[in-house]
């Protein structure tokens, strides 16, 4: 008997009503979120952009909201469900985002693109010319990833209400893995305070290094979200060393966990120290940017600010990362690989499972010197390592590079260099928005799409998304 026959009487189909009534819920908050850029839009006189973001927002705020009276079910949402729905929020944002941005120029391909490009905090862009676009288009993108950076069910569970069982599923399914203590409301409010106070300080320091108010704000709610839309064709080029040195340490504040900063905060700098995120994070930025220094001979400036904004999965750029050696981009594509810290804004698989890697190695090579009687349990920064959260993280360090594989292939029969594609699949999985070019209007239907979904896949952790695909997590077989 295979193991599905063995699971097959315990399996619990996701119950429709259940993930509407939350997504409903959900749905709420993201139509007062797009208000923001809305009122921005009528104020600025952009008026088609307005009109379409009032649809945007009026569509979550009715139809969804209609979902959110659903009566409550009697049993508390099950894992699978709180997965669909972390999933489908973020396709329904990029969705409801769509209409406002094909209002303000871009075909509906295109427009779907940015969407997903903004409230996965990727920064890949099908606008060339961003000078072009009003002020009011600019920033509708850097707000998209503002509120997908922070995450649509973090900004939900800080604001509504709902059962204790179901705060803490749907928690579990935005990705955080940390063990709390306190309720998960609390817990989400606290991130919520760290991640607006964050904005502000990071807003106050870009417009002190030299930046137009309404720029350092565009840029600054990119770099915190380590989204990386900027509002220049070539992204920092222009803006001058203060101002990008500024943005660099805006992006690394929202690489590391936004719980780190609040335990810091409250139980004094000593913890930001002894985080073995901190460390792997710093570590990585120096040696990142000493090999582009040495193999790419980037100025030491050059090569920090690439270091930063890859490492960060920022996106943004001091220089045409198309003309780097492929040296560099393989450095690059590995610095964006691993990304920032669990419970960050920042994208890829993220250093602290990469530390779970290194430790069940280590593990497993001590093992083979230790009587077999002997008991060596794997620790980071302290903390014992249980089983569950290992396999967590080696599921999706496996995950990542079946994904990235799985898309780099098409790219290549389509023609491109291999290299080129594989650091702007990266790119796209890793949620970071650097490109070497191939990003753009004229990009293959099949390939935006591709990367489209290479996106989502990237922001969700896979998983989410696949859970939201699989037709058992629907469908009970008799």
């Amino acid at each position: 008997m295979s193991l599905g026959d063995r699971l097959r009487p315990l399996r619990q189909p996701a119950r429709p009503a259940v993930v509407c009534r939350h997504l409903g819920q959900i749905g709420l908050v993201l139509a007062v979120l797009i208000a923001g850029p809305t009122l921005f839009a009528y104020a600025t006189g952009d008026w088609t952009l307005a009109h379409g973001l009032l649809l945007a927002a009026l569509f979550p705020a009715l139809a969804l909201g209609l979902c959110a009276l659903l009566p409550a079910p009697a049993r508390p949402i099950q894992a699978n469900e709180a997965l669909a729905v972390s999933a489908l929020v973020f396709v329904v944002a990029a969705a409801l985002m769509t209409y406002p941005l094909t209002a303000a120029g871009l075909s509906p391909l295109d427009a779907w693109f940015e969407s997903v490009s903004g409230v996965t905090t990727t920064g890949l862009t099908m606008v060339p010319v961003p000078e072009e676009k009003s002020a009011a288009f600019l920033l509708t993108r850097a707000w998209m990833q503002w509120f997908g950076g922070l995450g649509i069910v973090v900004l939900s569970l800080a604001l509504a209400a709902g059962r204790p069982a179901d705060q803490r599923r749907l928690s579990d399914a935005s990705g955080d893995e940390e063990n709390l203590d306190q309720s998960v409301r609390i817990h989400a409010r606290r991130v919520l305070l760290v991640y607006t106070l964050l904005t502000a300080l990071g807003l106050a320091l870009v417009w002190a290094a030299g930046l137009p108010l309404f720029e350092a704000l565009v840029h600054t709610l990119a770099a915190i979200s380590t989204g990386g839309f900027s509002g220049y064709a070539d992204s920092l080029a222009k803006i001058n060393p203060w101002g990008w040195t500024a943005l660099g340490a805006v992006a690394c504040l929202g690489a590391l966990p936004l719980t780190l900063l609040h335990r810091a905060h409250a139980r004094g700098p000593g913890r930001l120290w002894s985080d073995p995120e901190l460390r792997a994070l710093g570590t990585a930025l120096v040696v990142t940017t000493l090999l582009l220094w040495w193999l790419g001979r980037l100025t030491p400036a050059d090569a920090l600010a690439q270091a930063v904004f890859a490492q960060t999965t920022t996106g943004f750029s001091t220089l045409d990362v198309a003309g780097l050696d492929p040296a560099s981009k393989l450095v690059m594509i590995l610095s964006m690989a691993t990304g920032g810290g669990v419970g960050s804004t920042a994208g890829g698989m993220k250093l602290l499972r990469v530390l779970i890697l290194i430790r069940v190695i280590q593990l497993a090579i001590l093992r083979v010197q230790i009587p077999r009687h002997g008991v060596a349990q794997p620790e980071i920064g302290g903390r014992v390592l249980e089983a569950p959260q290992i396999e967590h993280a080696l599921l999706l360090l496996l995950l990542y590079p079946i994904v990235i594989l799985a898309s780099w292939l098409p790219f290549l029969a389509a023609g491109y260099a291999p290299l080129d594609a594989l650091f702007e699949i990266v790119s796209a999985v890793g949620t970071v928005g650097l490109s070497v070019g191939i990003t753009g209007p004229d990009l293959e239907t099949g390939l935006k799409l591709l990367l489209s979904l290479d996106m989502l896949l990237g922001r969700l952790e896979i998983l989410s998304l696949l859970v939201l695909l699989y037709p058992g997590t629907w469908l009970k077989r008799l």
